[in-house]
């Protein structure tokens, strides 16, 4: 009987050591699993993280590039000069700027392309840089021309305003000198006259008996003038304001200050620079009225003196 009932017994503790090892080895599985699970879950976490970090870097690229062309921009469009080639080729730059804007943002998550894109900025950059020292040299020597061009023409201004005084000064020397050598008639006097019995001269006041008049004036010395043959003329307005004449035809006329009139009488004389003494007769084809006669002088078409009568 006691040998019967020990076999069970003895299985009992086998079939409990044999869950136990393969709970053993379950959880060793299970462990095993969590290890790789947990491996792979980190090994993915960190892929997550890298990724994030580029994508960031990348926009941290993007965003710098986008800074750096607006800022290229702005300072393209600072830049003005006259040069109409120079400004062509800035506008051109400006243009290829707002591509490079578009681009950056069509391929904002593209590296290769972003890191492109930012060559292309710095070349521009550069480029800009040559610009703002050509500017600046083209501003330069405008300045310096301009500074030329001003002293230049303050030189002209001043040579033609010393050039216009000159010219003054010569014009008014000239006029001194032509007043200067001009004749000149003084002691001037006039009176009528008729001839008795056709021989004897006989001065009259009366108009009625005034045959002609007689002027007589002494014409001064002038060593300025040129000596020679002057003609003398004597020109006569009468009471009527009319000038009197021996004819009433072209061969009474004289020239005299830009006009012509009417000589009364004339007398052309060699003038030698010394002092003269002159007598002319008057004469009119109208008669003389009673009245106030103006007596002018000229010679050399210019008034050399003037006097005044009254015939009764």
């Amino acid at each position: 009987m006691d040998t019967v009932n020990t076999e069970p017994e003895n299985k009992k503790p086998e079939e409990k050591e044999r869950r136990n090892r393969f709970l053993i080895i379950i959880i060793f599985i299970l462990l095993l699993l969590i290890i790789i699970l947990g491996w792979q879950y980190f090994n993915q976490r960190q892929t997550v993280v890298e990724k994030v970090k580029i994508v960031e870097v990348e926009k941290i690229r993007t965003d710098s590039l986008t800074s750096d062309l607006i800022g290229l921009q702005a300072q393209y469009a600072s830049l003005k000069t006259s040069n109409t080639d120079i400004q062509a080729q800035l506008d051109s730059k400006k243009d290829s700027i707002t591509m490079l804007m578009q681009q950056a943002q069509k391929y904002k998550n593209d590296p290769y392309i972003i890191a492109q894109l930012k060559k292309e900025t710095n070349t521009l950059r550069k480029i800009m840089q040559d610009f703002v020292h050509t500017i600046d040299s083209l501003n330069t020597l405008n300045q310096q021309l301009t500074t030329e061009r001003n002293t230049a023409v303050k030189s002209l201004n001043e040579e033609k305003k010393t050039s216009s005084q000159l010219k003054k000064e010569k014009g008014e020397l000239q006029d001194k000198v032509l007043k200067g050598s001009l004749l000149q008639a003084t002691s001037i006097s006039a009176e009528g006259i008729f001839l008795r019995f056709g021989k004897k001269e006989v001065t009259t006041e009366k108009a009625r008996k005034s045959e002609k008049l007689k002027v007589q004036f002494t014409i001064a010395a002038n060593r300025i003038t040129q000596a020679g043959d002057k003609t003398i003329y004597i020109r006569v307005i009468s009471p009527d304001a009319k000038e009197l004449s021996k004819t009433a035809d072209e061969s009474s006329l004289f020239n005299f200050e830009g006009t012509k009139g009417f000589y009364s009488g004339m007398q052309t004389i060699d003038y030698a620079n010394q002092e003269m003494s002159l007598s002319v007769y008057c004469e009119s084809n109208s008669g003389f009225a009673p009245g106030k006669y103006i007596i002018k002088i000229y010679t050399d078409e210019a008034e050399i003196g003037e006097t005044a009568m009254t015939l009764k």
